[in-house]
Protein backbone atom coordinates (compact mmCIF):
# COMPACT_ATOMS: atom_id res chain seq x y z
CA UNK A 1 0.00 0.00 0.00
CA UNK A 2 1.43 3.24 -1.39
CA UNK A 3 4.60 1.69 -1.94
CA UNK A 4 5.44 3.95 -5.12
CA UNK A 5 5.70 7.51 -2.73
CA UNK A 6 7.05 5.25 -0.10
CA UNK A 7 10.29 4.47 -1.64
CA UNK A 8 10.53 7.64 -3.66
CA UNK A 9 10.45 9.75 -0.45
CA UNK A 10 12.45 7.56 1.22
CA UNK A 11 15.05 7.53 -1.34
CA UNK A 12 14.75 11.56 -1.47
CA UNK A 13 15.05 11.56 2.31
CA UNK A 14 17.78 9.16 2.48
CA UNK A 15 20.43 11.09 0.65
CA UNK A 16 19.64 14.40 2.51
CA UNK A 17 20.16 12.42 6.10
CA UNK A 18 23.73 11.42 4.52
CA UNK A 19 23.99 14.75 3.06
CA UNK A 20 23.78 16.50 6.78
CA UNK A 21 25.84 13.74 8.45
CA UNK A 22 28.45 14.55 5.41
CA UNK A 23 28.24 18.32 6.51
CA UNK A 24 28.42 17.50 10.21
CA UNK A 25 31.37 15.57 9.62
CA UNK A 26 32.90 18.28 7.72
CA UNK A 27 32.43 20.97 9.93
CA UNK A 28 33.21 19.43 13.18
CA UNK A 29 36.41 18.60 11.77
CA UNK A 30 35.49 15.15 12.77
CA UNK A 31 38.63 12.54 13.75
CA UNK A 32 38.54 8.15 14.42
CA UNK A 33 38.15 7.19 17.82
CA UNK A 34 38.09 3.37 16.71
CA UNK A 35 40.76 1.08 18.60
CA UNK A 36 41.17 3.75 20.79
CA UNK A 37 44.00 5.26 17.81
CA UNK A 38 43.17 8.81 17.78
CA UNK A 39 44.14 11.00 14.81
CA UNK A 40 45.18 14.09 15.13
CA UNK A 41 42.72 16.63 14.96
CA UNK A 42 43.12 19.36 12.15
CA UNK A 43 41.81 22.16 14.84
CA UNK A 44 43.02 22.99 18.25
CA UNK A 45 39.81 22.79 19.40
CA UNK A 46 38.91 19.27 19.25
CA UNK A 47 40.32 17.03 21.10
CA UNK A 48 40.24 13.05 20.48
CA UNK A 49 41.28 12.05 23.92
CA UNK A 50 39.21 9.09 25.31
CA UNK A 51 38.34 11.05 28.64
CA UNK A 52 35.27 9.88 28.81
CA UNK A 53 36.13 6.45 29.87
CA UNK A 54 38.64 6.83 32.61
CA UNK A 55 38.09 3.17 34.01
CA UNK A 56 39.04 4.13 37.32
CA UNK A 57 36.41 6.15 37.94
CA UNK A 58 34.26 3.09 38.61
CA UNK A 59 32.86 0.26 36.24
CA UNK A 60 29.98 1.78 35.42
CA UNK A 61 29.27 3.29 32.39
CA UNK A 62 26.40 5.80 31.06
CA UNK A 63 25.28 5.55 27.18
CA UNK A 64 23.61 8.66 26.58
CA UNK A 65 20.28 8.74 24.03
CA UNK A 66 19.74 11.81 22.47
CA UNK A 67 16.68 11.15 19.86
CA UNK A 68 17.16 13.62 16.73
CA UNK A 69 16.18 14.69 13.59
CA UNK A 70 16.72 18.76 12.57
CA UNK A 71 18.22 19.74 15.41
CA UNK A 72 21.92 20.61 14.32
CA UNK A 73 22.15 23.81 16.62
CA UNK A 74 21.15 22.38 19.73
CA UNK A 75 23.29 19.71 19.33
CA UNK A 76 26.21 21.54 18.91
CA UNK A 77 25.53 23.37 21.73
CA UNK A 78 24.39 19.87 24.34
CA UNK A 79 27.20 17.54 22.86
CA UNK A 80 29.88 19.37 24.30
CA UNK A 81 28.31 21.56 27.27
CA UNK A 82 26.92 17.29 28.57
CA UNK A 83 30.21 15.82 28.17
CA UNK A 84 32.37 18.36 29.80
CA UNK A 85 29.43 17.92 32.36
CA UNK A 86 29.61 14.14 33.09
CA UNK A 87 33.62 14.28 32.77
CA UNK A 88 33.07 17.05 36.05
CA UNK A 89 31.07 14.40 37.62
CA UNK A 90 33.89 11.77 36.42
CA UNK A 91 30.56 9.28 34.73
CA UNK A 92 32.00 7.05 31.68
CA UNK A 93 29.69 7.98 28.81
CA UNK A 94 29.40 7.64 25.20
CA UNK A 95 27.04 9.99 24.21
CA UNK A 96 24.22 8.16 20.71
CA UNK A 97 22.70 10.74 18.77
CA UNK A 98 19.93 8.58 16.96
CA UNK A 99 18.70 10.61 13.99
CA UNK A 100 15.77 9.61 12.17
CA UNK A 101 15.80 9.66 8.22
CA UNK A 102 12.80 8.51 6.87
CA UNK A 103 9.81 10.60 5.95
CA UNK A 104 7.87 9.58 8.65
CA UNK A 105 6.38 11.80 11.63
CA UNK A 106 9.41 11.94 14.56
CA UNK A 107 8.83 8.85 16.77
CA UNK A 108 11.44 9.64 20.16
CA UNK A 109 10.08 6.30 22.05
CA UNK A 110 10.91 4.24 19.15
CA UNK A 111 14.35 6.38 18.24
CA UNK A 112 14.92 5.46 22.44
CA UNK A 113 14.95 1.74 21.67
CA UNK A 114 16.87 2.22 18.52
CA UNK A 115 19.87 3.27 20.88
CA UNK A 116 19.66 1.12 23.22
CA UNK A 117 20.18 -1.30 21.27
CA UNK A 118 22.84 -0.14 19.08
CA UNK A 119 24.90 1.23 21.93
CA UNK A 120 27.59 -0.57 23.22
CA UNK A 121 26.99 -3.61 25.68
CA UNK A 122 29.88 -2.32 28.23
CA UNK A 123 27.37 0.45 29.25
CA UNK A 124 25.40 -1.14 31.42
CA UNK A 125 22.67 2.09 31.77
CA UNK A 126 21.33 4.55 29.71
CA UNK A 127 19.91 8.50 30.15
CA UNK A 128 16.87 9.23 27.61
CA UNK A 129 18.30 13.06 27.03
CA UNK A 130 16.50 16.06 25.19
CA UNK A 131 18.96 17.61 22.98
CA UNK A 132 17.35 21.05 23.80
CA UNK A 133 17.80 20.35 27.69
CA UNK A 134 21.15 20.61 29.32
CA UNK A 135 22.06 21.02 33.05
CA UNK A 136 23.06 24.25 34.23
CA UNK A 137 23.09 23.63 37.92
CA UNK A 138 25.71 21.06 39.36
CA UNK A 139 25.11 17.88 41.50
CA UNK A 140 22.59 16.27 39.46
CA UNK A 141 22.55 12.88 39.97
CA UNK A 142 23.69 11.01 36.37
CA UNK A 143 25.11 7.79 38.20
CA UNK A 144 24.25 4.07 37.73
CA UNK A 145 20.61 3.69 38.74
CA UNK A 146 20.64 0.64 40.94
CA UNK A 147 17.11 0.39 42.55
CA UNK A 148 14.84 1.33 39.64
CA UNK A 149 14.68 4.93 37.03
CA UNK A 150 16.21 8.22 38.02
CA UNK A 151 13.96 10.94 36.46
CA UNK A 152 17.18 13.37 36.61
CA UNK A 153 14.83 16.63 34.64
CA UNK A 154 12.12 16.23 37.41
CA UNK A 155 8.94 18.09 37.66
CA UNK A 156 10.07 20.37 40.69
CA UNK A 157 13.16 21.36 38.32
CA UNK A 158 12.09 21.33 34.69
CA UNK A 159 11.17 24.65 33.35
CA UNK A 160 7.97 23.80 31.56
CA UNK A 161 6.82 20.37 32.94
CA UNK A 162 5.73 20.17 36.31
CA UNK A 163 3.06 17.50 36.52
CA UNK A 164 3.92 14.74 39.18
CA UNK A 165 3.68 11.59 36.56
CA UNK A 166 6.35 13.38 34.23
CA UNK A 167 9.23 11.52 33.16
CA UNK A 168 10.41 12.98 30.28
CA UNK A 169 13.41 15.00 29.28
CA UNK A 170 16.16 13.26 31.34
CA UNK A 171 15.35 9.87 32.98
CA UNK A 172 17.84 6.83 33.64
CA UNK A 173 17.58 3.89 33.61
CA UNK A 174 19.79 0.94 34.13
CA UNK A 175 19.66 -2.32 31.27
CA UNK A 176 17.82 -4.88 33.25
CA UNK A 177 14.83 -2.30 34.20
CA UNK A 178 14.67 -0.90 30.57
CA UNK A 179 14.45 -4.58 29.29
CA UNK A 180 11.81 -5.65 32.24
CA UNK A 181 9.37 -2.86 31.28
CA UNK A 182 10.29 -3.74 27.25
CA UNK A 183 11.39 0.09 26.50
CA UNK A 184 9.06 2.42 25.12
CA UNK A 185 5.97 1.95 23.16
CA UNK A 186 6.83 2.04 19.38
CA UNK A 187 3.13 3.55 18.77
CA UNK A 188 3.62 7.20 19.48
CA UNK A 189 4.24 9.13 16.07
CA UNK A 190 4.08 13.14 16.45
CA UNK A 191 4.75 14.96 19.25
CA UNK A 192 3.91 13.89 23.11
CA UNK A 193 2.37 11.51 25.62
CA UNK A 194 4.98 8.06 25.69
CA UNK A 195 6.89 9.30 28.58
CA UNK A 196 3.05 9.26 29.99
CA UNK A 197 2.68 5.56 28.33
CA UNK A 198 6.15 4.99 30.01
CA UNK A 199 5.14 6.18 33.74
CA UNK A 200 2.44 3.35 33.32
CA UNK A 201 4.96 0.88 32.30
CA UNK A 202 7.55 1.85 34.84
CA UNK A 203 4.27 1.49 37.80
CA UNK A 204 2.89 -1.59 36.31
CA UNK A 205 6.39 -3.60 36.42
CA UNK A 206 6.70 -2.82 40.03
CA UNK A 207 9.59 0.14 39.91
CA UNK A 208 9.62 3.31 41.77
CA UNK A 209 11.02 6.64 39.89
CA UNK A 210 13.65 8.58 42.33
CA UNK A 211 14.20 11.92 41.87
CA UNK A 212 16.86 14.09 42.74
CA UNK A 213 16.80 15.50 46.16
CA UNK A 214 18.27 19.23 48.15
CA UNK A 215 18.72 21.05 44.84
CA UNK A 216 17.77 24.48 45.42
CA UNK A 217 18.00 26.31 42.10
CA UNK A 218 14.38 25.04 41.41
CA UNK A 219 12.97 25.62 37.43
CA UNK A 220 16.86 27.24 36.71
CA UNK A 221 18.23 24.11 37.07
CA UNK A 222 18.07 23.24 33.62
CA UNK A 223 18.28 25.55 30.36
CA UNK A 224 15.73 24.87 27.65
CA UNK A 225 17.64 26.08 24.15
CA UNK A 226 14.38 25.11 22.16
CA UNK A 227 12.58 27.22 19.95
CA UNK A 228 8.84 26.76 19.89
CA UNK A 229 8.76 29.03 16.38
CA UNK A 230 11.33 27.71 14.50
CA UNK A 231 11.13 23.97 16.00
CA UNK A 232 7.01 23.85 16.09
CA UNK A 233 5.65 20.65 17.59
CA UNK A 234 3.93 17.99 15.56
CA UNK A 235 1.16 17.48 18.26
CA UNK A 236 -1.69 16.26 16.11
CA UNK A 237 -3.57 13.69 16.46
CA UNK A 238 -4.70 11.85 13.16
CA UNK A 239 -7.30 8.50 12.45
CA UNK A 240 -7.81 6.90 15.55
CA UNK A 241 -4.52 8.03 17.74
CA UNK A 242 -5.81 9.61 20.22
CA UNK A 243 -7.98 6.32 21.56
CA UNK A 244 -4.46 3.84 21.11
CA UNK A 245 -2.27 6.13 22.37
CA UNK A 246 -4.50 7.00 25.65
CA UNK A 247 -3.55 3.90 27.40
CA UNK A 248 -0.87 1.14 27.91
CA UNK A 249 0.41 -0.59 24.94
CA UNK A 250 0.99 -3.95 25.65
CA UNK A 251 2.49 -5.00 22.23
CA UNK A 252 5.28 -2.45 21.56
CA UNK A 253 8.68 -2.03 22.69
CA UNK A 254 12.02 -2.72 22.72
CA UNK A 255 12.06 -6.13 21.56
CA UNK A 256 10.33 -5.45 18.50
CA UNK A 257 10.84 -2.30 16.93
CA UNK A 258 11.45 -2.24 13.29
CA UNK A 259 14.19 0.00 11.55
CA UNK A 260 17.28 -0.02 9.91
CA UNK A 261 20.77 1.58 10.64
CA UNK A 262 21.62 3.64 7.19
CA UNK A 263 24.90 4.95 8.20
CA UNK A 264 27.36 4.64 11.67
CA UNK A 265 29.42 7.70 12.10
CA UNK A 266 32.10 8.54 15.05
CA UNK A 267 33.32 12.27 15.28
CA UNK A 268 34.01 14.96 17.59
CA UNK A 269 31.85 17.52 18.32
CA UNK A 270 34.36 20.78 20.41
CA UNK A 271 36.05 17.58 22.24
CA UNK A 272 33.38 15.29 23.33
CA UNK A 273 33.43 11.65 21.39
CA UNK A 274 29.49 11.14 19.76
CA UNK A 275 28.30 8.33 17.57
CA UNK A 276 25.71 9.75 15.02
CA UNK A 277 23.41 6.92 13.55
CA UNK A 278 21.22 7.61 10.68
CA UNK A 279 18.16 5.27 11.29
CA UNK A 280 15.14 4.55 8.95
CA UNK A 281 12.19 3.51 11.27
CA UNK A 282 9.81 0.86 9.56
CA UNK A 283 5.38 1.54 10.44
CA UNK A 284 2.72 -0.94 9.86
CA UNK A 285 0.71 1.61 8.21
CA UNK A 286 -2.27 -0.38 8.83
CA UNK A 287 -1.48 -0.83 12.76
CA UNK A 288 -0.57 2.61 13.07
CA UNK A 289 -1.80 4.85 10.06
CA UNK A 290 -0.56 7.78 12.40
CA UNK A 291 2.71 7.58 11.10
CA UNK A 292 2.23 9.37 7.77
CA UNK A 293 2.58 13.27 7.50
CA UNK A 294 -0.50 14.79 6.59
CA UNK A 295 0.40 15.51 2.87
CA UNK A 296 1.16 11.31 2.84
CA UNK A 297 -2.02 10.01 3.86
CA UNK A 298 -3.93 11.41 0.99
CA UNK A 299 -3.88 7.74 -0.71
CA UNK A 300 -5.07 5.85 2.22
CA UNK A 301 -7.99 8.34 3.44
CA UNK A 302 -9.27 7.82 -0.36
CA UNK A 303 -8.61 4.19 0.50
CA UNK A 304 -10.78 4.44 3.95
CA UNK A 305 -13.53 6.65 2.56
CA UNK A 306 -12.25 9.39 5.51
CA UNK A 307 -11.92 13.46 4.97
CA UNK A 308 -8.84 15.21 3.80
CA UNK A 309 -6.35 15.73 6.66
CA UNK A 310 -5.39 19.89 7.11
CA UNK A 311 -2.29 20.49 5.51
CA UNK A 312 -0.25 22.98 7.42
Amino acid sequence: MARGWLVLRSTRFLVLGLCLCSIIIIYLTSCSLQDGQPITPKESNISCQKDHDNKSWGRHKLAVLVPFRNRLEELLEFAPYIHRYLNHQKIRHDIYVINQIDEYRFNRASLINVGFLESNTDCDYIAMHDVDLVPVTNGLPYTYPVEGPVHVASPELHPIYHYKKFVGGILLFNRFHFIKINGMSNRYWGWGREDDELFVRIKKAGLNVTRPQGITTGYKTFKHIHNKIKRPRDNKRYFNQTILTGRLDKETGVTNVRYKIDSKTKMVIEGAPVTFLNVQLECNTVLTPWCLKPEDQVELRKKLGLPMPKFK
